[in-house]
């Protein structure tokens, strides 16, 4: 097998489970990744984990062999008790698996996706609009929530469905994390009864609290279609098409638009957040971006898909805040081996067994000087021209996942991105808050170690900065254009609460 770090022995039953640290152990696997090689095994409990450090060894594997790495290792916590295993995220690879993509394809294949177009624009402006107005208030659920349900988020800290939604998000990003469980290790600690075990209690009240709310969020849009007033969502082409996903019982049927909510709202919320603290920081990658908006899209309209192909250096900036800061910092949730495998590399031959969890460390993936040139700083010019990254597929990062689990939103996370990132860029100006006493600017912590979360995905800590609108006739638009865009929306203001 591939060699453990510092090649020592596992203990007995819990392998090296008191070396992974509890939080952030992505930082120390990627220094195990640099120190002892690209592929390596920690042992958590009896389950060997293979670690893996290099883009290319991850594509060979979760891609080329993805016939025997394309299952999910078992989770007690996240996955026995909160989920019942009975979402894509965390289904062994098989036919309930199957089934839940090809109900997830509704919502998110490229010819699906186009139909959101319009929502994704008109929330945008009004998000615009809301930070020239309030500039420390900003936030981008609502155009996926308007998405998955039709209906919008005019408050996220009022809005008592987006609070349950978010709420059992949070719970899972914050156990779904290598040495993190005491249960992962010994599976048997599930049977405790919940009064002697607080994460199984837990896990059964946010299981049955985010069941419930699913089953309401779906109920309001039936009830908006037997009225005529539900719009264009997720959630009611999947009513309309009910008979198509009948081998979907109703709790994996209400699930649906849940894991849209799931993989769009956390994600795409923290890339933009790292994304404001990366233009903060380099304000020459700001400067350029402006000139290249100002080139092509000017002050009297915001930025369009239409304009993507001209806006190369905005395109360069948004792949490089995915491979700077990626979210899913672990590589998202672990493959498994269906079966045995040898494996070579660099005239070495590994032995990986069936059943092995198979991690791809993405912040090891990205931070690899072998594929990377000084990965640590955010340089957007490395995407600029015809340079290809190996093991990225093309894209110069690898954030989406591998294989068979890659992340089935790609397209649609990379289009609300770039629509948002891009009207983001266009009207405002972001730099460094100063310290009201003694006047002198705040620079905000960018580094893992301190600056970031822990977690299944993580974003940084709250940070000040100064936002600031471009131009009087960039104000103009912004706030012509939300007007505009709030009159149309107000079809998804519809609530059954």
């Amino acid at each position: 097998m591939p060699p453990t770090p510092g090649n020592k022995r596992p203990l007995p039953f819990i392998g090296n489970k008191l070396e992974i640290p509890k939080e952030k152990s992505w930082i120390a696997f990627r220094k195990w990744n640099e120190e002892y090689g690209p592929i390596l095994t920690v042992w958590n409990g009896t389950t060997p984990t293979i670690l893996i450090g290099d883009p290319e060894i991850a594509v060979e594997l979760m891609e080329k062999r993805s016939t025997k790495y394309s299952s999910r290792p078992r989770f007690v916590v996240a996955g026995d008790l909160l989920t019942e295993n009975r979402t894509i995220l965390f289904a062994p690879y098989g036919e309930r698996w199957r089934a839940y993509r090809k109900a997830l394809h509704l919502a998110t294949m490229p010819k699906s996706v186009d139909t959101y177009r319009p929502i994704m624009e008109m929330e945008g402006k009004v998000l615009a609009n809301d930070i020239l107005t309030n500039p420390s208030n900003w936030y981008t659920a609502s155009s996926v929530v308007a998405i998955a349900y039709g209906r919008r988020v005019l408050d996220i800290h009022t809005d008592s469905a987006y609070q349950k939604l978010a709420r059992n998000i949070d719970f899972l990003t914050s156990i779904n994390v290598p040495g993190a469980q005491w249960h992962e290790t010994f599976p048997a600690l599930r049977f405790l009864p919940s009064f002697l075990n607080p994460i199984k209690k837990a896990a059964i009240g946010f299981r049955e609290q985010g069941r419930q709310n699913l089953r309401s969020l779906v109920e309001e849009v039936r009830k908006k279609m037997q009225q005529g007033v539900a719009p264009h969502s997720y959630a009611k082409l999947l009513i309309e098409n009910r008979d198509k996903y009948a081998d979907l019982d109703e709790v994996e049927f209400n699930g649906q638009p849940g894991s849209l909510f799931g993989a769009g709202v956390d994600t795409t919320s923290a890339t933009l957040q790292s994304l404001v603290l990366a233009l903060v920081l380099h304000p020459e990658v700001q400067r350029k971006a402006h000139e290249e908006l100002d080139r092509h899209v000017g002050s009297h309209r915001s930025p369009t898909w239409d304009d993507e192909d001209q806006l190369v250096y905005v395109q360069a900036i948004i792949k490089e805040i995915l491979r700077w800061r990626p979210v899913a910092i672990l590589g998202g949730t672990p493959h498994a081996s269906t079966e045995d495998d040898i494996f070579e590399w660099e005239g070495k031959q590994y032995f990986i067994p069936k059943g092995a969890i198979i991690l791809g460390n993405l912040w090891s993936i990205h931070m690899n000087p072998k594929t990377y040139e000084s990965p640590e700083e955010f340089r957007p010019e490395r995407f600029l021209g015809d340079r290809q990254y190996p093991g990225t597929g093309g894209k110069g990062h690898s954030s989406f996942g591998w294989g068979r689990r890659v992340c089935p939103g790609a397209y649609f996370a990379e289009r609300s991105l770039y629509l948002t990132a891009t009207r983001l860029l266009w009207a405002f100006n972001f730099s460094k808050a100063t310290n009201p006493i003694t006047g002198n600017e705040i620079t905000p912590d960018a580094s893992m170690e301190k600056g970031y979360t822990s977690g299944f995905n993580t974003r940084p800590h709250p940070f000040p900065c100064k936002i600031e609108v471009r131009n009087d006739a960039i104000r103009e638009t912004v706030e012509r254009e939300a007007k505009e865009a709030l009159e149309d929306l107000r079809v998804f203001e519809n609530y059954y609460d």
